[in-house]
């Protein structure tokens, strides 16, 4: 198993740069202050020399040699020494402090080879090297070093098992002292179940005491993982103890991988604890209990596949104060990652106290460990690398977590995540950084290597934990180096002053080296001298003219307080900074400036003899004659910093030059203050109580000088209608009267430095000032000046606003911000005055936004006029478009002045089509519907027309119909026939189809044609009675948005037809032929019948014309009269 993170070689062995690092990691000096050594970088460690001397400085022990610093790197892909019988096998090389570019060198270990034993082909030297400092030992390791047996014969073996060698201060193997040559997988059981696929020194680690180092090996027992930590012989010597180890999970002596609480291929770390000079297997050891073996109090095992061990760490106060504890990493346990905290016990047992679960499947939480005191508390706290962590949503790629210790109870633990960028391999090395910024808490630093070039976060301690926002990022490009922060090693004073520095690896033959600068908290006080302006006064010493003194004292502390040079700090005084910001002149010129000054400006240095020291300097402007603006007041501002902090220096000597301290990045580096005007015109008393009173209202600007003020809603808030219009104006209208006409003393005096401060939001900027046309009775014009972006103006509305005056003007303001989703505008606005005037509040101008669609919609019905008539026919026995009546077309056309409909939402145009009356029957059958929104583009509708599916008639001959016929219908009397109906959904006169037709994106216009037909056996049926019929068909345009303040106006329109009966089909067919006829026989019968009873009664009978003309003469005659009988026969035979 390879662990990932190699340099790529030596290519050529090369010196280091100059100066190095600052302020908590401020880079300086040559080369962006940082030291640059070349001989590789997959893991990194500096180790000082011990010195004898009290002070430690320039002492030269060994022969006078100078006592200093040196850097330590592993370069495991560094090419073979010509005794080593291979191509590649890594090594570890030694770069002393100095500004060289050609003295680093390797180390002399590992020569010479036994082909016959062994192979060093690709063993990885230095892939893990670790220093305890100063007066300790160092250790690296090769952890692919493989062992050999029965070379060039069929049963030939190689076993992986690693090696790592311990070396003492001068670099050296000292067998007697540190063991050699350290490869405890040696000459035991072989074979990847056992001890075959060893990889001893994948990591290693020394005991934060100097009592243990640490070996992980996590190819042990099938890939179960070994943990060896043995005892240096240093200790074991003062204590007075021969038995501490070695301890083993397995068991040192037992070599039992069943005592290993987790399956095989789980990595889990196998601890060993051991006296350094002794190979012994039969000493005591500490082990891991059996897997059917309960340890009260003991945390559950670690799953398989864990890796346990491929990082490994210690510290006292993890669980217990002063007790150790060891810390592994397992990146891959439960598929998440985790780290196990273990323990010995009374029975020399390793047992788990804490297992601390990674978050994300893949993670490979446990990387990298790292144990340290953020918050000073005495308790341990602990850093979690995992590199793989991925969240795509957030960008994430890497994390380290961080758990303040809570007093030894981890279960109630909960971690702080640091994340990285997408891709950087956050927290794949953690290392201490010591105490940068020295203010007692330990600091950290984090690698990320793939984050561009390669960065180092850098983040502080605090009493609350750790500062989540880091300090400081180095970054590898401004390095030259690629894959920078691979690998780390920090927290040791590497050049004497008294500030822990910070070594930088990378996957390349480059290293870098960070010196960390002393950290300078400068007390600075400033004083003006009068402490008010009177222009009417002259108080220059050697001249007339108005001046002021600028005076400034200096005093610095240090951390530690033996820390105590003579500092030289470059100041400037800068004189109203807050006009020349706006593009005006300054009103002030400092007397004795330097030539290279500008007017406004004085430099010069001052020098601190020592800590606590204090020094003061003094400078005079004066002001110009005329000033205009005596309002605002003069600021001056001191800038300061060290003299020499930037420059970039290159030296050539045997040691590196000392580092200029810098400024604490926690304070500013200037200070401001500022001297007034002084206030006149407040009466006897000398207080002024002024009256400012503010009237505003939102205007349409129609142009460069007409303004109308903006309709309002039913709650008196103005209405702005997004259109073409670039500006809107706000007038304002300021007055100070007083507040009481019959007692004017009260209030309405001067007002002082009358202002108004009016803040816009983003979407409305501030963009020009307008006068008002009226009359003003100010001495000056308003003089509005605003910031950079237009966010907030300042006018002046007088200085002083005298009694009784009026002011009116007009804010112009930009409207190009608004957008559609502007809803509504707030613009405050606070007058502020020197005077005395309480109850001066900021009050908000509001006007809502509102966007009109300049959509319209009208509609016309061809013909205007429609006849019904003829017989009634049934639904089924309707086939074609003909059979129908009358046909209509209906023509909706929608308008569109504006902006394409696209960038709103989704528009519709609906047309509510009278389809049948209320008991069901057909009315207006719809034929066909067509939506043309652009030339070529046509859009159909739903739901769609013709239900009935009848046969449509060719577009020429769609406007006929048939030609009435003749039926059996009875015409009623004009008289009994009502006026007019009126048949519209709306009044619920007539059922409606809806159809909608979706509004693509058109330009100009979109026109919607519909075709239908009257259905005329229902007017036959229903409207026979009336005079006529009006139809009403309506048509409405919506927008489906998410946008709240959409307006739509002249969004609707109905189309009238009227409907009459067809007169000539009321002639031809009211009355049947047959009634006719049965009329006119049935009027000769009964005239036949009359005629013959006058006949019978003698009507037709006439007399002669002599009887009837001729006289009669009458006499008397006797005879016999007839009887009854005869009179009766008589009058029959007539």
């Amino acid at each position: 198993m390879h662990r990932a993170g190699t340099a790529n070689g030596v290519k050529s062995v090369r010196g280091c740069g100059d100066s190095c690092v600052g302020t908590g990691m401020v880079p300086v000096g040559a080369r962006g202050g940082h030291r640059v050594c070349k001989p590789g970088s997959a893991s990194v460690q500096t180790q000082r020399r011990t010195c004898p001397l009290a002070h430690g400085r320039g002492s030269r022990p060994d022969g006078g040699a100078p006592c200093r610093g040196r850097l330590l790197v592993g370069a495991p892909q560094a090419p073979a020494l010509p005794s080593q019988g291979a191509n590649r096998t890594g090594g570890l090389f030694a770069c002393p402090l100095t500004p060289e570019l050609s003295d680093c060198w390797r180390v002399p270990i590992d020569e010479g080879v036994d082909l016959q034993r062994e192979s060093k082909e690709n063993q990885w030297l230095g892939v893990s090297v670790k220093s305890q400092g100063a007066g300790g030992k160092i250790v690296t390791c090769a952890h692919l070093y493989e062992s050999r047996h029965r070379v060039r014969q069929p049963l030939e073996t190689r076993d992986v098992i690693g090696r790592c060698f311990v070396l003492s201060q001068d670099l050296r193997v000292r067998d007697e002292l540190d063991g050699g040559e350290w490869k405890f997988c040696e000459g035991r059981p072989q074979g990847h179940d056992r001890f075959g696929f060893c990889q001893q020194g994948l990591a290693a680690a020394f005991s934060p005491d100097h009592h243990y180092i640490l070996f992980g090996a996590p190819g042990t027992y099938n890939w179960k993982g070994n943990l060896r930590v043995e005892l240096l012989n240093q200790s074991s010597l003062d204590l007075l103890r021969y038995d501490d180890g070695p301890y083993e999970a397995g068991g040192e002596k037992d070599q039992d991988p069943s005592l290993i609480p987790v399956p095989a291929n789980s990595y889990f770390g196998l601890l060993f604890v051991t006296n350094i000079d002794s190979s012994d297997p039969d000493q005591l050891v500490y082990k891991t209990p059996e897997p059917s073996e309960k340890v009260p109090g003991a945390a559950g095992d670690v799953a398989q596949n864990s890796y346990l061990g491929f990082s490994v760490d210690s510290g006292a106060g993890l669980t217990r104060r002063r007790e150790l504890s060891f810390v592994t990493g397992a990146p891959r346990a439960n598929h998440t990652g985790a780290v196990v905290i273990l323990r010995r016990d009374s029975a020399n047992r390793l047992v788990p106290e804490a297992v601390l679960p990674g978050q994300q499947l893949t993670s490979a939480f446990g990387y990298a460990v790292a144990v340290l005191d953020l918050n000073s508390d005495g308790w341990m706290d602990l850093v979690v690398g995992a590199p793989h962590f991925f969240e795509r949503k957030e960008e994430i790629g890497g994390a380290a977590y961080v758990y303040i210790n809570p007093a030894g109870r981890w279960e109630s633990a909960t971690p702080l995540r640091l994340n990285g960028t997408r891709g950087s391999m956050f927290g794949i090395a953690l290392s201490t950084a010591g105490d940068l910024n020295q203010d007692g808490f330990e600091d950290l630093a984090v690698g990320a290597p793939f984050d561009g070039a390669g960065k180092v976060y850098i983040y502080h301690g605090s009493n609350l934990g750790i500062v989540a926002k880091p300090a400081q990022v180095l970054d590898g490009e401004g390095v030259g180096v690629t894959a920078f922060g691979y690998s780390l090693s920090g927290g040791l004073d590497v050049d004497g002053n008294l500030y822990p520095d910070l070594l930088v690896g990378s996957l390349s033959d480059t290293v870098v080296l960070y010196r960390a600068r002393p950290v300078i908290h400068v007390s600075r006080n400033v004083s003006l001298l009068p402490p008010n302006i009177d222009l009417e006064q002259s108080n220059c010493q050697h001249q007339e003219g108005v001046c002021v003194d600028v005076r400034a004292c200096f005093s610095y502390t240090a951390s530690p307080a033996s820390y105590s040079p003579r500092l030289v700090l470059e100041y400037v005084f800068d004189a109203d900074t807050d006009r020349r910001r706006l593009g005006q002149a300054p009103r002030v010129s400092f007397l004795g400036r330097r030539p290279s000054d500008p007017e406004h400006q004085f430099s010069n240095t001052v020098e601190l003899p020592r800590q606590h020291a204090r020094a003061c300097v003094k400078a005079t402007f004066q002001l110009q004659d005329s000033i205009r603006d005596k309002l605002r007041p003069i600021a001056v501002t001191l800038a300061y910093g060290i003299q020499g902090a930037g420059a970039t220096r290159q030296s050539r000597g045997t040691t590196l030059p000392p580092l200029l301290p810098v400024l604490s990045p926690q304070q500013p580096s200037s200070h401001r203050t500022e001297v007034h005007f002084l206030k006149q015109g407040c009466g006897d008393d000398k207080i002024c109580q002024s009256n400012l009173q503010l009237h505003f209202q939102f205007c349409a600007r129609l142009g460069d000088a007409d303004f109308v003020p903006l309709p309002r809603g039913t709650d008196g808030t103005a209405i702005f209608a997004m259109s073409d219009q670039k500006d809107v104006a706000l007038e304002i209208h300021v007055t100070n009267l007083p507040s009481d006409p019959a007692e004017p003393q009260r209030d309405g005096d001067d007002a002082h430095e009358a202002m108004l401060t009016a803040t816009f939001p983003p979407e409305l900027p501030y963009s020009a000032l307008r006068p008002y046309d009226g009359r003003v009775s100010l001495d000056k014009p308003v003089v509005c000046l605003a910031n950079q972006n237009g966010s907030q103006v300042e006018c002046e509305l007088g200085n002083p606003m005298k009694r009784g005056a009026q002011v009116r003007f007009f804010l112009i303001l930009s409207t190009l911000g608004i957008t559609i989703q502007t809803t509504d505008l707030a613009v405050e606005l606070a007058l502020s005055t020197i005077s005395e005037q309480p109850g001066l509040e900021p009050v908000v101008a509001r006007a809502r936004v509102v966007i009109e669609l300049p959509l319209s919609v009208t509609g016309v019905a061809v013909p205007p006029r429609l006849f019904f008539g003829g017989v009634v026919r049934g639904e089924s026995a309707v086939r074609r478009e003909s059979q129908v009546g009358s046909a209509v077309r209906f023509e909706v056309t929608v308008s569109n002045r504006g902006q394409s409909l696209k960038t709103l939402g989704s528009a519709f145009l609906t047309l509510l089509w009278p389809h049948e009356i209320s008991n069901g029957k057909w009315l207006l059958y719809p034929l066909h519907l067509e939506l043309a929104a652009s030339p070529g583009q046509r859009a159909a509708c739903s739901p769609a027309a013709n239900p009935l599916r009848l046969a449509l008639e060719p577009p020429g001959e769609a406007d006929g119909a048939e030609e009435p016929t003749p039926g059996s219908w009875w015409v009623p009397a004009p008289a009994e026939r009502r006026k007019n109906v009126t048949l519209d959904c709306a009044q619920g006169t007539a059922r409606c189809l809806a159809f909608r037709c979706p509004l693509y994106s058109f330009e100009r216009a979109a026109v919607l044609t519909a075709r239908g037909r009257l259905w005329n056996s229902t007017f036959l049926e229903e409207y026979l009675a009336v005079t006529s019929v009006e139809l009403i068909v309506r048509a409405s345009v919506s927008v489906t948005s998410s946008i709240k303040n959409l307006v739509l106006k002249d969004a609707s329109t109905q189309i009238p037809v009227s409907i009459y009966l067809d007169p000539g089909a009321a002639v031809a067919g009211g009355v049947p032929w047959w009634v006719i006829l049965l009329a006119v026989l049935a009027g000769i019968l009964v005239l036949a019948l009359l005629v013959f009873i006058l006949w019978k009664c003698g009507f037709f009978k006439r007399s002669s014309r002599k009887s009837r003309y001729a006289a009669n003469y009458y006499r008397a005659r006797l005879g016999l009269q007839p009887s009854a009988v005869e009179k009766q026969a008589l009058e029959g035979e007539r």
